[in-house]
């Protein structure tokens, strides 16, 4: 809908769902002299970028898209407003939430303006983007139209196809236009830097595109890939990470399929064939695919969890048209990790870690019981994990160690023994000093 404003004026295309900030802003602008085309869904959007944008009446000298009210909503119009042709030339501008700066992967070069905000700092926000955008190259495309209209009356023509000037005229326009529209490098249509935005957001909003493809996260010689598809997560691969095993054998055992040592035993000798561990244990009879597709399921969780814990590296998303051959194993054994289900549980640890803070046991940290403190308490004052933790604490086992014999994750054993220690029942076992 366009607002009210004098014959001429320079519009801005305004997207906002809410039509409460929506007026306010609105508001704002006509004051500055500026016409108001507010779009509150993608479909307007997109059809007042075409009609008004550069390839339109030409009205539309600016973008401003509100992402405070929904991230994910706004990211995928931005995505398809920068589809229509001529719309790459606006500068845009991005109204965002304290709680979430950078709601858009990808977009962080964009000028942004937190609210609440002042009307002269819109003002000001919108008047820097459009004076500093560059100025569209107008004489050269004037110039490839007259070469691709003598192009086309000849092609045209040997087709006996005949064609006045006024449509030679729109074709090659439309021509020029569709060429100048950027395109991914490389199979790439998602790139960012992790230090710049919320990995969670970004996974939400893939999820919420319901996309297939590979979400890749680098650091150093370190890095994670997640197969997605259709909201659901299929795999996870993972290399370098020092923090915590991650490994697909951990969690073989974890989940009491084979013992440490059947796992050892294979994952030791070189493959002459290439396959990954998986794969050979199912191959070989050690697992069936139904086993090893939960267990993929259940090293996807963890590493989930782990990676959105990164606050350095680069982020890339590449669709792909076809599944990994495990993750399409995963799907064939009907074993499912929803994004969401996956970012419920890596939110609650986040939680939990900060509660838990330097007190937390590392994975081989290794406990020991305050055994006459525990028989003041008597069995019936600790729950099942509680005294399963409690009977493997020797002096010896280490946390990890502890999670494979007890088939529970890390992390599990890690808040049992965080309760345990801060009541006065365990502690860490302290090396002697030599001396």
């Amino acid at each position: 809908m366009a607002s009210s404003s004098p014959p001429g004026a320079p519009g801005i295309l305004y997207f906002d769902p809410n039509p409460t900030t929506a007026k306010l802003a609105t508001a704002g602008m006509q004051l500055a002299g500026y016409r108001v085309l507010h779009a509150s869904t993608q479909e307007q959007a997109v059809r007042l970028c075409r009609a008004h944008g550069p390839g339109g009446d030409g009205t539309v000298v600016a973008l401003l898209l509100d992402t405070a009210t929904s991230p994910a909503v706004a990211a995928a119009t931005l995505r398809a407003l920068v589809q229509v042709p001529g719309a790459t030339e606006l500068p845009g501008v991005l109204l965002v939430s304290r709680a979430n700066p950078t709601p858009i992967p990808g977009a962080e070069g964009l000028p942004s303006l937190r609210r609440p905000f002042t009307i002269p700092a819109l003002h000001k926000i919108l008047r820097e983007a459009i004076d500093q955008a560059p100025t569209p190259p107008a004489s050269r495309k004037a110039k490839v139209s007259e070469e691709l209209r003598a192009r086309l009356h000849e092609v045209l023509a040997q087709a006996g196809i005949g064609a006045d000037a006024a449509a030679l005229d729109r074709l090659a326009s439309a021509l020029v236009t569709d060429a100048a529209i950027p395109t991914p490098a490389a199979g790439i249509a998602l790139r960012g830097n992790v230090a710049s935005l919320r990995l969670e957001s970004v996974l939400q909003m893939l999820a919420a595109d319901g996309v297939r493809g590979v979400l890749s996260v680098e650091h150093e010689d370190r890095y994670v890939r997640l197969h997605l598809d259709q909201s659901f997560i299929r795999l996870a691969e993972v290399k370098g990470i020092r923090e915590e095993d991650l490994r697909l054998g951990r969690f073989v055992v974890e989940d009491g399929y084979l013992s440490a040592a059947a796992v050892e035993s294979v994952a030791s000798v070189p493959d002459s064939r290439g396959r990954v561990l998986g794969q050979r244990l199912v191959d070989e009879g050690l697992l069936h695919a139904a086993e090893l597709a939960q267990v993929l399921i259940h090293q996807a969780r963890e590493v989930t969890c782990q990676l959105l814990g990164w606050t350095e590296g680069r982020l890339t998303f590449a669709p792909t048209t076809n599944l990994h051959p495990l993750a399409a194993a995963v799907v064939e054994a009907k074993a499912e990790l929803r994004v969401a289900e996956a970012l419920l549980d890596a939110l609650r640890r986040r939680h939990e870690e900060a509660a838990m803070g330097p007190h937390m046991a590392g994975v081989d940290d290794v406990y020991v019981r305050i055994d006459p403190e525990i028989a003041k308490m008597g069995r019936q004052a600790f729950t099942r994990e509680e005294l399963e933790v409690l009977e493997l604490l020797n002096g010896r086992n280490s946390v990890k160690e502890i999670a494979r014999k007890s088939r529970s994750g890390t992390f599990a054993v890690a808040t049992v023994l965080h309760r345990l220690s801060r009541s006065g029942l365990t502690r860490r076992r302290v090396e002697p000093l030599q001396t």
